[in-house]
This record gives C-alpha cells, structure tokens and sequence, in this order.
C-alpha cells in the first residue's frame, strides 16, 4: 500500500469478531485530518477526541469535515466524537454549564454531516464522596442542560454518557429520562474499584462504545500488554455479542501498535476456543 504520509501503518488483525475497532484521531502526532488519513485503512471507527476547548481550532472548516466524510465513505469508517471535557456541564456556575452547553451545541452542528455513531460526554460537576443531597443538585443541575442537545441528536441514545470516577448509578436518571446511550470505559471503571463485567452485563442494552486501555499502578492509557492475559480473555467473552465500538483509546502509536498485536493474538485465540462462545 502507498501512502502520502509520512507515518507507520498499523498491524492488522486477522481474527474474526463482531464490534467495530476504533482509535482515537490522536494516534501520531498530527492534527485530525492527517491522523485519520493515515488510520482510515487499518481501523473501522476512528473517535474524534476534542478533549480540550482550545483543539476545536483543529476542526474549523467545512472543507475539513466534508474531506473526512469523504474518506468514511472510502474506507467504509465510522466516527464517534469526544466532547471538550475541561468545562463542566455539572458546574455550580451556571456560566460555565451555558458555555459548555453552547460548545457541544457547535460542535454537533459541524460535525453532524459525519453522521457520527456516538457522542461521548463526560458528565463532570460531582465528587465521588459527595453527599446524597449534593448529587441530587447535580443531577437536576445537569438535567436542564440535556434538553437541548438531545434535541439535537439523531436520536437520544447517540449521545453516551461516559463512567468516570464516580458511581455511575448517579447517571441512571439521565439514562432514563432522556433515553441515553452510554460508553464503557474500562480504564475508569477498573481505577474507581468497579467490576468491568458486572457494569457492561447491567449497561449492554445502552453501550455505543467501549473505550478499552491498560491499567497498572493507578495509571490508565497504557498498552494492553499490561492487562493480565486472563482479564483481557474474559473481557472478549463478555463482549462476544457486542456490535458497537471498542476503541483503544491511547494516544501514541507504539502502545496503539502493542495493543492492536495484543488484542489480535486473543481474539484470534478466541475464535478457536469453544468455550468462548
């Protein structure tokens, strides 16, 4: 394969299985369009990660957007996109709920002709030992926020609502209320003492996408190589109907290309096992 970029290719993985693999659009150091290019023919979802207010900058014109779409329709990929997650939608000041607001607002706006899978939110505002009755603030906090971007959604549950540090039983309300879709990450689930298992069994029915990382020492984003064999084993049988996105989200690409290896030589090990089905 010829390439006009300058980067290396991924590995492929030549095992069957049912989700979709995505990356985030930050593997080599690049802005998105020339992360994507060079992605496009190795994975079948790339998530666009606007992590920090000041990258919307990374994906200004239409011209730039129409230039993904096209290469979507080329490569047969799919997108999902990360909302800023430096602002709060759960903030006590009402000021910074309204621009953050304003901001996911914009960006599905631009981002709307990708046709996106999933849009990630992180649900920010609330500490993991707050008080019963400060979570109840927040969550009616947050709910008045969520009208307007779910209107805009193509339908409730394309906007997920990421687990973080905190219970994310605390995000029921908002997944029953408004209908919403989640995002598994497994990273922040295994950090906040959770059960990896247990949580995507009880949230099958609402997971658009799993964000799937190593974790050792406290740190996440690492390779899968640092996952033990048999969790890593496990979690692809729990995962063996799963048509959604399972998007390693790293942000290098040695540990992209590790985890790619990794994962390829269990799904392969998989498919031959009978007792994973």
């Amino acid at each position: 394969m010829t390439t006009d970029h300058p980067y290396p290719p991924l590995p492929s993985i030549s095992a069957n299985y049912r989700f979709r693999l995505g990356v985030p659009s930050y593997v080599y150091p690049a802005d998105i369009l020339p992360n994507v290019e060079a992605l496009a023919p190795f994975v079948d979802n790339i998530e666009i990660s606007l992590f920090q207010s000041e990258q919307l900058s990374a994906l200004p014109a239409p011209v730039t957007v129409e230039r993904l779409r096209q290469l979507a329709l080329d490569h047969e990929l799919i997108y999902t996109i990360h909302f800023p997650m430096d602002r709060k939608l759960g903030s006590p000041q009402s000021d910074e709920r309204e621009s953050h607001q304003q901001q996911i607002l914009k960006i599905m706006a631009l981002t709307r002709p990708l046709d996106p899978l999933a849009y990630v939110l992180h649900l920010e505002g609330i500490e993991p030992d707050a008080h019963p009755a400060t979570v109840k603030i927040w969550q009616d906090t947050v709910s008045e926020m969520l009208p307007a971007i779910v209107a805009q959604a193509k339908h409730p549950a394309q906007i997920c609502i990421e687990n973080l540090l905190y219970p994310f039983a605390w995000c029921d309300v908002f997944l029953e209320r408004f209908g919403l879709g989640a995002c598994l990450d497994t990273g922040h689930l295994t950090r906040s003492g959770g059960d990896v298992h247990r949580h995507f069994r009880q949230y099958a029915d609402r997971i658009q996408e799993i964000h799937l990382h190593g974790v050792k020492d406290g740190r996440d984003h690492l390779p899968l190589t640092v996952l033990p064999e048999a969790w890593l084993d496990r979690f692809l049988n729990s995962i063996d109907n799963f048509t959604g996105v399972l998007t390693l989200e790293l942000f290098e690409f040695a540990a992209v290309r590790l985890s790619m290896e990794r994962l390829s030589q269990c799904l392969m090990k998989h498919s031959h096992d009978p007792n994973s089905k």
